[in-house]
């Protein structure tokens, strides 16, 4: 049933592209022409046009991600009424463009609830596309168990070795970022609730029982695989995934929480060198910052 209203929704729309663009000739409106009207409608949903305060801008927040929510269950039945179109695959991204970095309530945000069909299409029938990569690297700052299987599935299959680089690397930060995370919750439980509403309780409870040391291991080897076997590919801005990689291992074991920092050497606010090493048992709080 809600599949079928949605199709509905998809024909209004096509039949108001025809009244408005074909001057009301009987000219039937094409898949990628209902891809744009639903693209224009996405893109518009950010843009507010006035300056907001902090309260309006968090229901405005709220607003977005729900329009957008709606939107991509648009975005999915248009993909499933036309499957082997090319637009299929440009759907069903965009479906799952949304990321929720943030644990906003669900209630504030609404659920996603096209997300779980749109991965399992894109498992299906185009986990081999060349034209994946931006959503790899798109879903590797989400927390969503759907991220992880379609960014291993990626690394795994995909013929296109740049493809497959773009998805370790990916599924490096994911894996990293999730992490960060659940330690995050862990220390302040109360964002359970956020984020148990936005991605499920068993979901965030199975996350809560594997073994930190496990992970933190993991992530390594996944980056240290990136720089054995992609090391050289190009990434956008002339970067490769050999320098990506070596930055991610060099923060994951040099600066997160309980490890030594590396030592430094530079000159104070007065001028003066100092090294890190010489405050050694002391609070110290570092505050880097440039001007042009």
């Amino acid at each position: 049933m809600e599949r079928l209203l949605l199709r509905i929704v998809l024909l209004i729309l096509s039949v108001l592209v025809v009244a408005g663009d074909g001057g009301g000739q009987d000219t039937p409106v094409t898949p990628s022409e209902q891809y744009q009207t639903l693209r224009k409608a996405y893109d518009k949903a950010a843009n507010s046009d006035v300056l907001l305060t902090d309260a309006e801008r968090l229901k405005f927040i709220g607003r977005v991600y729900k329009h957008r929510n709606a939107l991509a269950q648009q975005f999915l039945a248009l993909a499933e009424e036309h499957p082997d179109d090319p637009i299929a695959l440009d759907a069903l991204i965009k479906a799952a463009w949304q990321v929720n970095t943030t644990p906003w309530p669900v209630e504030l945000v609404g659920e996603d609830t096209a997300r779980g069909r749109v991965f399992e299409i894109i498992l299906r029938d185009h986990i081999r596309s060349e034209q994946i990569g931006p959503l790899c690297q798109r879903v590797c700052r989400g927390f969503r168990r759907e991220y992880e299987a379609f960014l291993r599935a990626a690394a795994e299959t995909n013929p296109h070795k740049g493809i497959r680089a773009t998805a370790i690397l990916s599924l490096g930060h994911f894996l990293n970022n999730r992490l960060q995370r659940i330690d995050l919750f862990r220390e302040q439980p109360g964002l359970s609730k956020e984020f148990a509403g936005l991605y499920g309780k068993e979901y965030l409870s199975e996350l809560q029982r594997q073994d930190r040391g496990t992970a933190a291991r993991e992530i390594e080897a996944v980056f240290e695989q990136a720089i054995k076997d992609y090391g050289e590919v190009k990434l956008a801005r002339g970067k490769v995934v050999a320098e990506r990689a070596r930055a991610a291992l060099f923060e994951i074991r040099n600066l997160t929480v309980g490890r030594e920092a590396p030592d430094i050497e530079g000159d104070d606010q007065d001028g003066k060198r100092f090294k890190l090493s010489d405050y050694r048992g002391t609070v110290v709080l570092l505050e880097f910052w440039s001007h042009v």
